[in-house]
């Protein structure tokens, strides 16, 4: 297969390309810089507002861009956010439908969030529950609208709604292990919120099993098989460097900072991975003290 990957370059796009490479198939990055050079990708071509995009000779492509959520949520910010997203979604399926139909991809996978599902406390969410309330929702269903509307002309299309990743080489988890490492990490609010979280190994086998089974189409989570509360995640990233964590962030404090950029910290997800549980996937790190391990080089 011949895969087109945008995002290549990021955390979880260098990961995706390295799979897609050890599953003997090629890929095509895209990349503002038509100049710039990605590792892993024999091919990159041009993807911004400027310039048409060329989307031919790929049997799959994998949708991966947008801005990222850390930051100070001003004005400014949540609209690129918002925007990033949104127009690089459409730029892709308006290219899709100009093609002639023999010479579209088959597949069009694209990044989502489980932040769609909003704050929902304690009840167990799958790909089936409706979407809930706030900004990062109103974001992420305009983003799934947005790439839904390849499948109305015959593109199999996947939405990746994705939880937090942690690897070893990119993500929040480096910051928190140098924040921890201090002896400075702690509990965000009471800590009593779930967190939906994902080892990036797990991450792109799911992204390559997306693009091998036809029967999987539609929302699939991205998480792990079980979910921890963020009082949990913080004691076991404790224990695993040796570390106490005993300064936690009170939700006060956090629900005063700008643009309602709490959402990310406070918002609880109980995200059940329902899909890739029917297809038979076999997660590799299932719980988070072997994925933490992993990732911190820890045996």
């Amino acid at each position: 297969m011949r895969i087109g990957v945008t995002g290549a370059s990021g955390f979880i796009g260098g990961a995706v390309v390295a799979e897609i490479l050890a599953n003997n198939n090629g890929v095509v990055g895209f990349s503002r810089s038509p100049n710039r050079s990605i590792p892993g990708c024999r091919e990159v071509r041009v993807f911004s507002d400027e310039v048409s995009l060329d989307l031919t000779g790929l049997d799959a492509l994998i949708h991966l861009v947008g801005e990222p959520l850390i930051g100070n949520w001003s004005g400014k910010k949540k609209e690129e956010i918002l925007n990033s997203r949104i127009h690089s979604t459409e730029r892709i399926v308006k290219t899709l439908w100009s093609m002639k139909p023999q010479d579209r991809p088959k597949t069009f996978a694209c990044a989502s969030a489980v932040g769609i599902y909003g704050d929902r406390g304690d009840e167990w969410l799958d790909e089936e529950s409706d979407a809930g309330f706030g900004f990062l929702v109103d974001v992420t269903r305009q983003w799934e609208a947005a790439a839904l509307k390849a499948r109305d002309f015959g593109i199999r299309t996947v939405l990746l709604r994705t939880g937090f990743v942690v690897g070893s080489r990119g993500g929040a988890l480096p910051i928190m292990k140098k924040i921890f490492s201090l002896n400075l990490g702690g509990n965000l609010g009471n800590g009593k919120q779930w967190m939906p979280w994902i080892h990036i190994d797990d991450v792109v086998h799911i992204i390559q099993q997306c693009l091998d089974n036809r029967l999987i189409s539609g929302a699939v989570n991205l998480t792990a098989p079980e979910p921890v509360r963020n009082r949990d995640f913080t004691r076991i990233l404790a224990d695993c460097l040796g570390k106490r964590a005993f300064l936690p962030a009170p939700s006060f404090v956090l629900r005063a900072l700008p643009g309602g950029v709490h959402e990310m910290f406070l918002n609880s997800l109980r995200v059940d991975p329902t899909v890739m549980k029917s297809h038979g996937y076999k997660w590799e790190f299932p719980s988070l003290d072997l994925a933490l391990k992993d990732c911190l080089n820890i045996r």
